[in-house]
């Protein structure tokens, strides 16, 4: 029944235990809360050299399990005032196994007194025994770093055989928390578990086509290398997702299937047959805008979720091979089959750390400029002589000097040459939130510049570029970005986003565990953004997009602080989030 690929195990637990977690993950959501209080935490070390592409945090891990953080406390030393590290936590250790729960202020699930959660995988440093309390017949186990959380929805034994289907911890040290792939073809299943072959031949009747098509293709190359006109990229083997093996994750090595020719996606359909589904007529792409993510699941059941739309990205766990395919295991318990999908490759553009070497104001060359011209300009003449070139995204030290020469403004650079205005985005922030505290860390987004300056108090510490909400005259297409000025309420270290657009021809979308996001105002974040790479230009629905690296900079950078292990964190009114001020 099984390929030999595929630990029977890993198979039943992923057919079964989707299907059973759900009411947990729902019960502990509902008890969601907004003052609450937490304790600090120390930030990561941030990485000097990362991957384009985050691999699973627990790649070392042994036997299945998470890799157990690092848990220390500080305590201050009386003879020379300073803090000094104490031993890592010896344990115990609570590993998280429902897809979500709650950590509390009190031994108690008020939700007044909810401090954030943990996902399925987490490990917790508890102290000691688990004590009894209210609502959890289990008992309650008090975190190391602070606050309780109920026993039943973890267990204190490494080898219990459940902690190996967890998921895997989020790569905090990589460009990403996890790896992130972007479904390629309309239709895509989303199943609930792994199909079997007859399932497979069901919900994916363009697979039929495309294994005839590849048969002529493989025929028509064996006899003639002149038709080598096809070079569709290969889905990642599991060994690319999972680099080491590990007993949740069945034989990593093995090949990746070949992959599926793109030159039939579907048997050929009338388009005027109410009874063909929308991905298979031949005019679906010209439909799309009318579609809503409720009519991508209209045919959903026990074994598939939803339909795809092109576009949509899944956060991977693992991948695994089985009945000749490459499949990935998303962050969500859900299974898609890898040959759809391509694997995204985030920009590794990121701002200046401000200090010694930088120093406000500053610009970028930005948008679909590959780079700008620098000149010397002579005023007398009233001429510019273009001398070099800035590159794309180029840090420029500028002075505060502006000259404007036959209509043109150009800005001065720090080396005494100019560059034309239109072509840079510049730092340009405003004015302090009121009530502001001494050393308190805020950040400024100026929206006409596209530009983010972090401060520490009064002291700017790190500059950027963003990309907000798209504007429009027409209000139902308008998606600016909000002004004023708000904490952060809660920060996640990924939350998946979807909608159907709020304007006519707006196509609808999903982005699971979008990274480091920091909501301050309704659904307004600002987050992470891998799917593209065009900052310093509007391009969201109204949230504030950062590239990865300036997400979780400033991510770790603002309050509140995120505890080792946790998922989420709230903000309170004994622990308040960092300002977030947006101005034009």
């Amino acid at each position: 029944m099984f390929d030999s690929c595929l630990d029977s195990d890993l198979f039943i637990v992923m057919t079964s235990r989707v299907r059973h977690t759900s009411w947990v993950f729902v019960s502990v959501m509902l008890l969601a809360g907004c003052d609450r209080i937490w304790p600090s935490a120390t930030k990561p070390k941030a990485s000097e050299s990362l991957p384009d592409a985050a691999q699973p945090a627990s790649a070392t891990a042994r036997a299945g399990l998470p890799p157990t953080p690092v848990a220390t406390a500080s305590a201050p030393s009386a003879d020379a005032g300073i803090e000094v590290a104490t031993p890592p936590h010896p344990g115990p250790w609570l590993t998280v196994l429902v897809p979500s729960v709650a950590v509390y202020a009190e031994p108690k699930t008020e939700k007044e007194a909810k401090l954030g959660y943990a996902q399925s995988g987490a490990r917790l440093a508890v102290t000691g025994k688990p004590e009894p309390g209210e609502h959890c017949p289990s008992g309650w186990n008090k975190l190391v770093d602070g606050g309780f959380i109920c026993s039943g929805f973890g267990t204190l034994d490494d080898k219990d055989p459940r902690a190996r289907f967890t998921l895997h911890s989020p790569n905090l040290e990589g460009l990403l928390p996890y790896t992130y792939a972007r479904n390629a073809k309309n239709g895509t299943p989303l199943y609930r578990s792994v199909p079997s072959r007859d399932q497979m031949r069901r919900y994916e009747p363009y697979l039929a086509a495309e294994s005839q098509s590849a048969s002529k293709e493989g025929r028509d190359r064996k006899f003639s290398a002149a038709t080598n006109d096809y070079a569709a990229p290969a889905a990642p083997s599991a060994s690319s997702i999972n680099p080491a093996p590990n007993a949740s994750s069945p034989n990593p090595s093995a090949s990746t299937v070949a992959p599926m020719p793109s030159a039939s996606t579907a048997p050929t359909t009338n388009d005027d047959d109410e009874n063909t589904p929308w991905w298979q007529k031949q005019n679906a792409e010209d439909k799309l805008h009318e579609m809503k993510l409720s009519d991508l699941r209209s045919d959903s059941d026990d074994i598939l979720a939803q339909r795809m739309v092109k576009g949509f990205y899944v956060a991977v766990d693992r991948a695994f091979r089985w009945n000749g395919r490459t499949w990935y295991k998303t962050t969500k318990q859900m299974v898609v089959p890898a040959d759809r999908f391509g694997v995204a490759g985030p920009s590794d553009f990121k701002g200046v750390e401000l200090g010694s070497d930088w120093q406000l104001p500053l610009a970028w060359v930005y948008g679909g400029l590959e780079s700008a011209p620098v000149y010397e300009l002579d005023r007398e003449k009233k001429t510019a002589r273009a001398v070099g070139k800035l590159k794309h995204f180029e840090p420029i030290s500028l002075t505060d000097a502006t000259l404007e020469l036959k209509g043109v403004m150009y800005l001065g650079l720090t080396d005494g040459k100019w560059v034309k205005r239109a072509q840079v985005r510049l730092t340009k922030p405003g004015s302090p939130p009121e009530g502001l505290k001494p050393n308190e860390r805020w950040i400024d987004i100026n929206l006409s510049q596209q530009t983010l300056v972090a401060f520490d108090g009064d002291r700017p510490v790190y500059a950027t570029l963003l990309s907000s909400g798209k504007t429009s005259k027409i209000e139902e297409k308008d998606h600016s970005t909000p002004v004023g000025a708000w904490r952060i309420r809660e920060k996640h270290i990924t939350t998946t986003m979807d909608g159907d657009g709020t304007a006519a021809g707006d196509l609808p979308y999903s982005i699971e565990d979008v990274p480091f996001v920091m909501y301050f105002y309704r659904s307004y974040a600002v987050h992470g953004a891998f799917w593209h790479r065009n900052y310093g230009v509007q391009m969201s629905h109204g949230c504030v997009n950062l590239s990865p690296l300036d997400a979780k900079r400033l991510f770790f950078f603002t309050e509140p602080q995120l505890p080792t292990g946790w998922h989420g964190v709230w903000s309170s009114n004994m622990h308040p989030g960092s300002w977030v001020v947006i101005h034009e």
